[in-house]
């Protein structure tokens, strides 16, 4: 238990490091909560979810979560751009996951599901812009885009693009807002 404690506390301390050294790139002082998570994974059709994308993958604390609902001949694009969060990801062995050092911004195919942890706020407008087009270009017909953010300020964004629900996480720190998006 003492050793469990100890990673947790790692885990956290290297987050808040991360976060001052590059406070645009990370979204927060501590990674997503095992709810947040759980969050944005049921909003998933786990039975018909084959091409699955993950924007901002970080450490990899959702993409276990992914990984562990997902089909045995589903594929899971890891999107990450932090080097020391690249090699978290690169050590999670599983043969559906394919990090992809690079910007959601080249996001392209078509997947019945993206996920994204991007702290869309923190980014800059044409970035933010150029990610959500992406996204949208990339989304099957039916498909579904689930993001989270800490405030409400990035709607009219994706109002842009799509149609959504969203759904109140306390239990994370901070709390968040996880958001269901759809096509228009």
């Amino acid at each position: 238990m003492l050793a469990t404690a100890f990673n947790l506390m790692r885990s956290k301390a290297y987050f808040v490091h991360q976060f001052i050294k590059h406070p645009r790139s990370m979204g927060s002082l501590t990674p997503s909560s095992v709810t947040l998570c759980n969050t944005m994974a049921e909003g998933a059709d786990w039975s018909s979810a084959l091409a699955i994308a993950e924007l901002g993958a970080g450490d990899g604390v959702l993409t276990r979560i992914l990984l562990s609902r997902m089909l045995p001949q589903a594929g899971l694009d890891a999107f990450e751009i932090s080097p020391s969060l690249l090699v978290k990801l690169q050590a999670i062995d599983d043969p559906r996951l394919k990090v992809r050092p690079c910007s959601a911004e080249y996001l392209a195919g078509e997947y019945d599901v993206i996920f994204s942890g991007l702290p869309l706020l923190s980014l800059p407008v044409n970035v933010r812009r150029a990610v959500l087009g992406a996204v949208r270009e990339s989304l099957a017909p039916d498909g579904v885009f689930i993001q989270f953010q800490y405030t409400s300020l990035t709607q009219a964004d994706l109002s842009r693009c799509f149609i959504w629900q969203r759904t109140r996480v306390l239990k994370n720190m901070p709390p968040a807002w996880v958001y269901r998006c759809m096509l228009k």
